[in-house]
């Protein structure tokens, strides 16, 4: 495997929600058990993002998240992002 290679995350699955009107609070979830937050803080602070830890994600948002994966992915993404969140 290339050097290239070993520094780009694999995505395994995105969440995507909104806060309030039309604010992003998107989750992006890779392949080596890292998180990256997108979100927007106001409509003038926009498009901020941070790798978060999962202890980092409120414990209501971390259960939407899951119900949401579980309707939308293979069992195995679904299994893999409740590692993810509470296995760790």
């Amino acid at each position: 495997m290339n050097a290239i290679m070993d520094n780009e995350k694999v995505p395994l699955w995105v969440y995507r929600s909104m806060k309030k009107q039309d604010l992003d609070n998107d989750y992006f979830f890779y392949e080596d058990g890292t998180i990256l937050h997108h979100y927007d803080r106001t409509i003038n602070k926009r498009d901020i993002e941070e790798d978060i830890l999962p202890k980092d994600i409120p414990e209501y948002e971390r259960e939407k998240i899951l119900a949401q994966c579980e309707g939308e992915c293979p069992n195995e993404v679904f299994e893999r992002i409740k590692l993810i969140l509470y296995g760790q």
